[in-house]
């Protein structure tokens, strides 16, 4: 008998056997989504159902699976209830859905892991059952350019398109105040439909190199899965020491075209930021920090203007200072004369025996 014919016949007796453990009790329920064989970094679904008769007592544990060369994932812990008759039998099932990622070409096959939860029986007493996942393999294809076909030839692009945006803590466009001293975050997220986020390789090391006169602090990643796919966000904090025009780097994130059997790249685009001149008392400190930071308002002064402003002030100030110097000790003797000239008016006004010119004034007052 052939190879082949063998696995046929072997598939048959699981087949059958799987369908004699539904008609008996308890059973475990394996379907993967999706044809075979799949691309090395391409995902694949792999839905687990737990079948039990008549109704859950306690719900089955679903563990995680461990596949030598395949990253597994369950981004949506949360089970799936449903019911099904089976030969006239009501049946409980609680589904959840792992995936599985190979990381080369080869054949993965599921551990033979274990569920234990009670059921109600037929009498309604509470009944303890295990199942055993039966035997799933998942077979994988290299990538066009990877050399080998076992499972050590690892990849680590996703087989699928990966899309890429950005955005800045700060205006980037013409109206940008940014200044030398400043700091500037740049936040790269990658999304991965249908692929653990681990598998989204991080950007390459020249597309993080900083340009002149711009230093650079690059933060952890983050790496979120849910059921749409992975997710990875790049932070990276641009700190800019010298003024001028300074173009940060494109961000180039590489993915494999299972249509084209090619590689492929998603990008966040390089941005040319402009950047002023430090204002007066701006700086970096030697500590590394940031020193004192003039006003605002400061930086829109004419400091020209301002400086021929205060010079004619000065030069008024003194020009008055001299006039008052040369010609007080003149005035002040002149207004010491009129006043005894008006007080020696009023006595001759007195004696004379006329009345007062200021009949409210008496005699001898001012």
């Amino acid at each position: 008998m052939s190879a082949c014919r063998m696995r046929h016949a072997v598939g048959v007796v699981l087949l059958c056997a799987a369908t004699l453990a539904h008609a008996a009790g308890p059973s475990v329920r394996v379907r993967v989504v999706g044809p075979q064989p799949v691309v090395a970094g391409q995902s694949v679904q792999v839905e687990v159902t737990v079948l039990a008769p008549n109704f859950f007592l306690s719900a089955p544990a679903f563990p995680v699976l461990q596949i030598p060369g395949a990253v597994v994932t369950m981004p949506d812990d949360r089970g799936i209830n449903s019911t099904e008759t089976i030969d006239g039998a009501s049946f409980a099932g609680i589904r959840k859905t792992y995936v599985v990622t190979p990381q080369g070409a080869g054949d993965f096959a599921l551990p033979p892991i274990e569920f234990r939860f009670t059921h109600a029986g037929n009498d309604g007493k509470p009944q303890t059952a295990t199942v055993t996942l039966p035997p799933t393999t998942i077979h994988a294809s290299g990538q066009a350019g990877k050399s080998g076909q076992g499972t050590q030839d690892t990849v680590a692009l996703p087989a699928g398109a990966l899309q890429v945006t950005q955005q800045f803590d700060k205006p980037i466009d013409e109206d940008s105040k940014l200044r030398a001293g400043d700091a500037l975050v740049r936040t790269i997220t990658i999304v991965a439909p249908g692929t653990p986020a681990m598998m989204i390789a991080p950007p390459a090391p020249p597309a993080l190199q900083p340009p002149r006169g711009v230093r650079q602090f690059r933060a952890d990643p983050v790496l979120q899965d849910d059921a749409s796919g992975g997710r990875r966000i790049e932070t990276i904090t641009y700190v800019f020491e010298d003024s001028g025009r300074h173009t940060l780097p494109a961000v180039p994130v590489s993915w494999y075209d299972a249509a084209t059997g090619r590689r492929a790249a998603s990008t966040a685009p390089a941005v040319t930021v402009n950047v002023a001149r430090a204002a007066p008392g701006l700086g970096l400190s030697p500590s590394g920090g940031l020193a004192w930071r003039a006003p605002a308002w400061l930086d829109d002064i004419d400091w020209r203007m301002t400086g021929a402003i205060v010079v004619v002030a000065l030069v008024l100030g003194y020009g008055l200072w001299r006039w008052r110097r040369e010609h007080g000790a003149a005035s002040a003797a002149w207004r010491a004369r009129w006043h005894r000239t008006t007080e020696t008016c009023s006595n001759l006004w007195h004696r004379s025996g006329l009345p007062p010119l200021n009949p409210g004034q008496g005699p001898g007052q001012d």
